[in-house]
C-alpha cells in the first residue's frame, strides 16, 4: 500500500509540476530560437541595406539609372568615346528581337563613321565597358561624290541577352 501511494504521489507530482516545467522549458527554447532568428534577420536586413546603398552609389557614379534603357546607356557611352575621338554616329536603329540558342536577345544595329584606327578603338571600348556582346562588324568604304573623298563606315550589331528560356 505504501508503495502504491508513493507511485501515485510521484505520478501526481509529475502531472502537476514536472510536466508543466518541461513544457515551459520547451517553449522557452523555442522562443529563444525564434528570437535568434529575428536578431539574425535584422542583421541581414542591415547588411542588405548597406549593400543596396553601395550598389546605388556605384550606379550613380556611372550615371546609370534603373529607368535608363539599354539604348540610352549605349548612346551615352558612345558619346563619351566620341568626345575624345573623331567618330560620328550615323545611324542607331531600334532593337531587333532574336532567339539565339534558346535565349531571347536583342540586337542593336549601329552605323558609325570614322577612320579605321578610331573605329577599332571604339570596338575595344565597347568590349571593355561591357555594353554587350559584339555580334557582327562590317567595314564599308564609301565615297562622297560631292567632296570626292572616301570615308569608312562601321556597321555593328551589339547583342544584349533579354531572357533565358
Amino acid at each position: 500500500m505504501l508503495l502504491f501511494s508513493f507511485i501515485a504521489l510521484l505520478s501526481f507530482i509529475y502531472v502537476f509540476s514536472i510536466s508543466k516545467t518541461l513544457d515551459y522549458k520547451k517553449k522557452l527554447s523555442d522562443l529563444l530560437q525564434e528570437k535568434e532568428k529575428i536578431n539574425n534577420s535584422t542583421i541581414e536586413l542591415k547588411l542588405l541595406k548597406e549593400k543596396s546603398i553601395y550598389l546605388d552609389s556605384i550606379l550613380k557614379q556611372e550615371n546609370i539609372s534603373v529607368t535608363n534603357s539599354f539604348q540610352q546607356i549605349i548612346l551615352k557611352k558612345i558619346n563619351e568615346f566620341k568626345k575624345e575621338n573623331k567618330i560620328e554616329l550615323i545611324e542607331f536603329n531600334t532593337s531587333i528581337n532574336v532567339l539565339d540558342n534558346n535565349t531571347n536577345a536583342q540586337l542593336y544595329p549601329l552605323i558609325i563613321k570614322g577612320n579605321f584606327n578610331e573605329l577599332l578603338s571604339l570596338l575595344n571600348y565597347i568590349e571593355q565597358q561591357g555594353l554587350g556582346e559584339i555580334k557582327n562588324i562590317n567595314f564599308l568604304k564609301k565615297k562622297d561624290y560631292r567632296t570626292k573623298k572616301n570615308f569608312l563606315l562601321l556597321k555593328l550589331y551589339i547583342k544584349k541577352i533579354a531572357t533565358k528560356n
